[in-house]
């Protein structure tokens, strides 16, 4: 179908800001004496806090999980808070394409709104968003559809009518729980034959004009 409406993650998807996470979750362990390898917190992406806390309380049962998690997100947001986050590749193409073409475009991402508001300007591209839902204002975190559900309210449009851009399974997986058309922009982690099976994968945001029929 004709999308008339384009809801995108933000971390990974519109900005290259998950290292900024990554770096985070490791120091928080450091700062508690444990040592969790650099590849691990790529497990977390995308994940609501309650989802990554029962992982690392599984997997890491020397640490203080709560006090884990609260340092890692103040550390990650007060990354960037203090910085430009750089854009991934065809952002502006992709944005531009939406706005030219009359599509809704809406941002629905994890973290609090404060950071994504800060981002969205710092990074010069908030004044193509029509709406923002972010992780503070939802129940359940992603993979749960509430944020796209949300994100898809504020635009006026049905679910069926956005196309939801993530590199994140979790978001893939909430998405297609939405009832919203989904596309995988791979960041982290390459797509498995089962988030292949519930979405489309494109290179890039340019790329992934196409599925407008652009």
């Amino acid at each position: 179908m004709r999308y008339a409406g384009a809801i995108f993650d933000q971390d990974g998807l519109l900005f290259d800001t998950e290292i900024t996470y990554q770096r985070a979750w490791v120091e928080s362990a450091r700062r508690q004496g444990v040592e969790v390898p650099s590849a691990y917190p790529r497990n977390f992406c995308g994940l609501s806090p309650k989802i990554i806390a029962e992982m690392v309380r599984r997997d890491f049962p020397a640490l203080d999980v709560p006090l884990y998690c609260k340092t890692a997100i103040e550390l990650a947001w007060s990354a960037q808070l203090e910085s430009v986050p750089p854009r991934k590749k065809g952002l502006m193409e992709m944005l531009s394409f939406c706005r030219e073409n009359g599509i809704k475009t809406a941002v629905a991402s994890s973290s609090a709104r404060a950071v994504v508001e800060h981002n969205l300007t710092a990074a010069g591209v908030r004044g193509f968003f029509c709406a923002v839902a972010t992780g503070d204002e939802v129940e359940n975190g992603k993979p749960a559809p509430d944020i796209f559900l949300l994100a898809a309210a504020r635009l006026g449009l049905e679910p069926r009518e956005c196309c939801v851009f993530e590199d994140a399974f979790s978001g893939i997986r909430g998405a297609s729980a939405a009832g919203c058309g989904a596309v995988l922009i791979p960041d982290q982690n390459p797509p498995t034959d089962e988030i292949r099976a519930i979405c489309r994968v494109f290179g890039d945001l340019e790329a992934a004009i196409a599925v407008f029929g652009g």
